[in-house]
């Protein structure tokens, strides 16, 4: 009768004890995906940033700034807001301006040309190769990541 309340005892001790790692374990990897997930996602916003910088011809610090002030222009149009219709007003006024100057870039592009006469290019400053397939890989980090 001793022996077979050991053995129940060890049974339930180690089946514990299993059933206790198991959890352990479940925790930490869920802990480890959720880490990958961020840290793939902070690489992507990264990238992001980097290619709009790319296309706008800048350096990712002066595209940080100029982003950086518009949004200053932004939140302190918001904050001096009184009420829910002027709040509207300045939404609205900040995305007609975006597309204002979608508009006139565009413009500005087709109108350019190439005018070789002058000894002139339209300059293009396009995303590099080697940053278009990190984004790419960042992608597919992220889905893989966070999924």
């Amino acid at each position: 009768m001793k022996g077979k309340l050991i053995s129940a005892a060890v049974i339930l001790i180690v089946t514990g004890a299993a059933i206790y790692g198991v959890n352990i374990w479940s925790l930490v990897e869920s802990k480890r995906q959720e880490t990958l997930c961020n840290t793939a996602q902070q690489h992507m916003k990264a990238l992001e940033t980097q290619a709009r910088a790319m296309a706008a011809g800048l350096t990712v610090e002066a595209y940080a700034e100029a982003e950086k002030a518009e949004a200053g222009k932004l939140v302190k149009a918001l904050d001096t807001a009184k009420n829910q219709a002027e709040v509207d007003a300045v939404i609205d006024e900040h995305a007609t301006a975006i597309k204002a100057q979608i508009v006139a870039e565009d413009a500005e592009v087709e109108s350019r040309g190439e005018q070789p006469f002058l000894g002139q290019k339209m300059k293009e400053q396009k995303i590099t190769t080697d940053v278009s397939q990190e984004f790419k890989r960042a992608e597919k980090a992220v889905a893989e990541a966070c999924n």
